[in-house]
């Protein structure tokens, strides 16, 4: 696989070590992350004279079919690479945790770095998910979850309640009922833009707020422009956003009048 193994001489050495590996990473802008990981990240920790290793390994985050509708065939093979990488992993994962007598790690490169700890007896797992306090990501940050709690084979354990709808029951503050241009269905955004004076942008009717966040400045300006306007089609893609994190702010708001008028009554 090309790795190397070096000699480390002080906890600074291997800082600037890790610091080195992480700026050869590949890395991409995607239509979901301004700076998306495009690879995987490992580092094995070896001390002389102990037979224990530690694996560090940050993971390439994997894009849902959605996320990914618009990007270029390039990012779309990345995508399908990562994923089958991590479906990989997650096997090999599910297969030690049965007790199966065999380990599919020759199935991808990430498991092959990984067969030690598949193999030998005792080794631990340890996942760590990151997820967003952000509302508008909360499909995200489920999809996060249930992955993490696939990966170390406790998704059997996971219960889903139904949806409530949580109305305040003080006087005191009624939150506001907004919705951030992901919702919006294509009447909403028509309006939107009829308000902005944005009259250039050709709409069809599968056009929603949700495929529009989704597109870069570059795929507005050629699906949604005649002309293939830049300017306009940069405009546009601020004007969502910055409508986006506007609502955002006001939802935060809300949520803390709603918290300290609720701890106010209690």
């Amino acid at each position: 696989l090309n790795a190397k193994s070096i000699d480390i001489t002080s906890p600074e050495h291997l800082l600037q070590k890790i610091a080195e590996g992480k700026s050869r990473r590949a890395t991409e802008a995607t239509d979901k992350n301004g700076v998306s990981s495009r690879s995987h990240a490992c580092c094995q920790i070896r001390i002389k004279g102990s037979k224990g290793v530690l694996t560090l390994i940050d993971l390439a985050g994997s894009e849902r079919r959605g996320d990914s509708l618009y990007h270029s065939q390039e990012r779309q093979k990345e995508s399908a690479e990562i994923n089958a990488s991590l479906f990989a992993l997650k096997e090999c994962v599910r297969a030690r945790a049965s007790n199966s007598s065999r380990v599919p790690f020759r199935n991808h490169n990430l498991t092959r770095i990984l067969r030690e700890s598949f193999e030998r007896d005792g080794a631990r797992l340890c996942v760590i998910a990151a997820v967003s306090p952000n509302a508008t990501d909360t499909e995200h940050s489920v999809e996060t979850l249930r992955f993490a709690t696939a990966i170390v084979g406790t998704d059997s354990q996971i219960r889903e309640g139904e949806t409530r709808i949580v109305v305040p029951a003080m006087k005191t503050f009624e939150s506001r009922d907004i919705l951030s241009p992901k919702q919006w269905d294509n009447a909403h955004l028509k309006r939107f833009l009829a308000h902005k004076k944005m009259d250039r942008v050709k709409l069809t009717d599968k056009h929603d707020g949700k495929v529009l966040m989704k597109m870069s400045v570059q795929q507005m300006r050629t699906q949604l422009f005649d002309d293939k306007d830049s300017e306009l089609a940069k405009r546009l893609f601020d004007i969502l956003r910055l409508e986006n994190d506007k609502i955002a702010k006001i939802q935060r708001a809300d949520r803390i009048k709603l918290s300290k008028a609720r701890k106010g009554q209690s």
